[in-house]
């Protein structure tokens, strides 16, 4: 462990990070790894913190979706070793309070419980084991930074037991988790799916990928869906998100609503539909599907979906989040 100063990225207010430069502590906790992170993408939720749409004090850490090297181990670790290539679940299961018990470890009665000294946008990370999965050989190493966001659309799909070639499918939002959503959808099913953007740019992106599986829903079009996932992270998604939904229809949301929670319809329950709130990526099964999927099915076309941003560039960023192009978005630590 020859780390003696760790880069770390702290939100100090809303709209301003800082660098900071922390010493490394010499030893570990015996259940404890320590990780060099390489890659951590940038979510919706980070985003909604930068803004000051959630404030839990300040200065607060962010990055949840990263991957990296293990460089050191504690002495009680032995499922681990330096030189392991991990992606990182940040969602703690104590595995014995009774949603554990029941299958649902991500609303754990203990789920607030963080065992590491800062999150992804730092060189090091210091964490207790349990969190890691140790990822397959990637033909590139920034992969592995999708693995968690990827988790999270996986269960929204279980959730939804959507069926691509029987029922009309509409994704709303096409930024990081609408187009993992997507991507889980197409390359898991035969058949096609219906998606929107107001960014016209990033569902033409991934038309190309998939030209004769994606159509384009025009905001005129006033057509309805058997299942609608709802991902832009605005109210105003949600509410159209109900509009396209059909007559025993399930809205799927993978949203969340910081700043502007959204009113129910006054005719939705007319339709009688099914409503399901995605929290987090399930009991932790979706984790590892995850890490086979990017295996085997994201291709060098699918990275022209990213953007890639050293970690010295993290507060532009986010000032710039919107003239981005890119879908989803990638801090590298250089």
């Amino acid at each position: 462990m020859s780390a003696r100063y760790n880069s770390v990225a702290r939100l100090v207010s809303p709209g301003r990070f800082i660098l900071a430069c922390d010493a490394v502590s010499e030893e570990l906790p015996p259940d404890f790894v320590r990780i060099r992170i390489e890659f951590c993408g940038v979510c919706g939720t980070d985003r909604s913190f930068y803004l000051g749409h959630r404030d839990e004090g300040y200065p607060i850490s962010l990055g949840h979706e990263h991957c990296g090297t293990i460089v050191g181990v504690g002495d009680h670790v032995t499922t681990y070793q330096v030189g392991d290539f991990v992606a990182i679940d940040p969602n703690f299961r104590c595995g014995s309070c009774r949603y554990c018990r029941i299958g649902a470890g991500h609303l754990c009665e203990s789920s607030t419980i963080n065992w590491y000294s800062n999150r992804g946008y730092a060189k090091f990370i210091d964490i207790k084991a349990s969190y890691l999965l140790k990822l397959p050989e990637y033909r590139s190493r920034h992969l592995g930074a999708l693995v968690e966001p990827l988790s999270v659309a996986i269960n929204a799909t279980d959730i939804s037991k959507c069926t691509l070639a029987e029922e009309p499918t509409l994704v709303l939002g096409a930024g990081g988790i609408g187009t993992l959503l997507i991507f889980n959808l197409l390359e898991a099913q035969d058949g096609e799916i219906w998606i929107y953007d107001k960014a016209r740019h990033k569902t033409a992106a991934l038309k190309d990928l998939y030209p004769s599986r994606i159509k384009i829903l025009d905001s005129a079009d006033d057509r309805v869906f058997s299942v609608v996932f709802e991902a832009t992270g605005i109210s105003d998604g949600f509410l159209h998100g109900c509009a396209r939904l059909a007559k025993l229809g399930r809205l799927v949301v993978v949203s969340r609503y910081h700043s502007d929670e959204p009113a129910i319809p006054d005719r939705l329950p007319w339709k009688q539909p099914n409503i399901y709130f995605v929290h987090l990526n399930g009991n932790g099964d979706s984790f590892p599907k995850a890490a086979a999927l990017m295996k085997s099915s994201w291709s060098p076309d699918h990275d022209h979906l990213l953007s890639f941003h050293p970690l010295s560039n993290i507060d532009k960023v986010f000032a710039e989040y919107g003239s981005d192009h890119a879908n989803k978005k990638i801090i590298t630590m250089e």
